[in-house]
């Protein structure tokens, strides 16, 4: 595929917060997979391929499609020439896991789920996580959140599906921004507020605000470590809850 054929880019109109995503980002970059099906693999560098070649058929087609959208953030920020073929555009780190942009030293983060891919860049390391809004969350929320934290999202005043994805998404976007397993963010991470565009988690005694984005049946969390904490004086709940910030369950995840 040349730099210049169009992908189909999941319609922007039709999410709520989207722009409040793009304006914490370098850039952005949202894709629908069902696009790039067929024609991705004819993008991967020699690395990116060897490495697709290992996995099963519908883990292959995700990691390709993170590739694809990786390149296309490289060609949206302007690190590599526009005659560069996508097959010379590195998006696997030196580790061969973590994804990187091209020879950039730009922080990136990428995330699947359905028919979607999105990538981001940033100045800072930076987590995004998207996923599909179900009830099957809401079922299964006791395995990653603590009990505080479930209580939480029950004041929230959004629906139970709704709530439970962003925090699973917080979880998921903050082992991503913070280097962590998935085991140890679900039990290190505290949730502290969900909201419609906004949240706030806790790591290390710091708190960090979150951005939310939500259409098409997807929510996307957004943590970028770019200094901007919350200070310990700021009030952190809404609703009936007024007391400090939740712990949650003390003990010990990546894209």
């Amino acid at each position: 595929m040349s730099p210049s054929t169009p992908l189909v880019i999941s319609d922007f109109s039709l999410w709520s917060g989207i722009d409040w995503l793009r304006s914490a980002c370098l850039g952005l970059m949202l894709l629908d997979i069902e696009t790039i099906s067929g024609i991705g693999e004819q993008l991967l560098t020699p690395r990116e391929a060897a490495r697709a070649m290992k996995m099963g058929p519908r883990r292959r087609r995700d990691f390709t499609a993170a590739r694809v959208a990786l390149k296309r953030l490289a060609r949206q920020l302007g690190v590599v020439k526009e005659s560069r073929p996508d097959r010379e555009i590195e998006t696997l780190g030196p580790d061969d896991v973590k994804p990187c942009i091209a020879e950039s030293e730009i922080y990136c983060s990428v995330s699947h789920r359905g028919r979607l891919v999105i990538a981001v860049a940033h100045r800072y390391p930076v987590g995004i996580d998207l996923e599909v809004i179900s009830e099957k969350v809401t079922r299964i929320c006791s395995l990653f959140l603590s009990p505080q934290e479930q209580e939480l999202i029950s004041q929230s005043g959004l629906s139970p599906e709704r709530a439970a994805s962003r925090a699973w998404t917080i979880k998921e976007a903050a082992a991503k921004a913070f280097g962590l397993h998935l085991f140890q963010a679900i039990h290190e991470v505290n949730v502290v507020r969900v909201g419609e565009k906004e949240g706030v988690m806790r790591y290390q005694e710091r708190t960090y605000p979150v951005r939310h984005a939500e259409g098409n049946g997807y929510v996307i969390s957004l943590i970028t470590r770019d200094g901007r904490e919350i200070p310990e004086s700021t009030p952190l709940y809404l609703g009936r809850r007024t007391s400090g910030v939740i712990k949650g369950t003390p003990g010990s995840r990546s894209s």
